[in-house]
């Protein structure tokens, strides 16, 4: 049971329009946006960019997912894990190479690129200490990944900390992500 209430039809203007913007990009709203609803300002905000960070940018949305389970695994949280996983493999990524993002896996599955592998060794440094990810990883990166991209794969992994955490201390779950075709 959720510790705060759920807003299931929105009186506020702008918790409708966030609603909407749900809908529309999810097929659904999602139970996090209901929980968001009973404050305008971060419904609004929160989801607008979980809309805009679950799609292709300038990062594909499938690799994206892959780094968005990778930071729940990490903090250990639940909220939306299997809706994320289920979103990952229809995006295209294969069973297995969701599968070898379970504890250290990644570092030798011949399932991830070099590029794909120094990302979520990132995740790994946020999800320990965001302070101090070092020079030399940020040089590693550098070498696969655009600053444009940089930015991306850093906001996606940073706000699935903040969107993981909150889901959880609220107990919310969510057990579907899309209810509409994401291919």
């Amino acid at each position: 049971m959720p510790a705060t209430a759920i807003v299931e039809t929105p009186t506020n203007d702008g918790v409708k329009e966030a609603f909407r913007v749900a809908k529309e990009h999810f097929g659904h709203v999602p139970n996090l946006v209901k929980a968001l609803g009973t404050n305008e300002a971060m419904c609004r905000t929160i989801t607008a960019f979980f809309a805009q960070s679950l799609q292709d940018g300038r990062v594909s949305f499938a690799f994206k997912e892959l780094v968005i389970l990778k930071t729940l695994r990490v903090i250990g949280a639940f909220y939306s894990y299997g809706a994320h996983e289920k979103l990952a493999i229809d995006l295209g990524n294969s069973p297995e190479k969701v599968g070898d993002l379970s504890n250290s896996l990644w570092r030798t599955s011949p399932h991830f690129s070099e590029a794909e592998k120094v990302v979520l060794e990132l995740v790994d440094q946020i999800g320990i200490d965001a302070n101090d990810v070092s020079d030399e990883l940020w040089e590693r990166l550098r070498k696969h990944w655009n600053a444009g991209q940089l930015v991306e794969l850093t906001a996606v992994i940073t706000t699935f900390v903040m969107i993981g955490r909150v889901g959880d201390a609220l107990g919310i779950a969510e057990p579907v992500m899309f209810t509409k075709s994401v291919g």
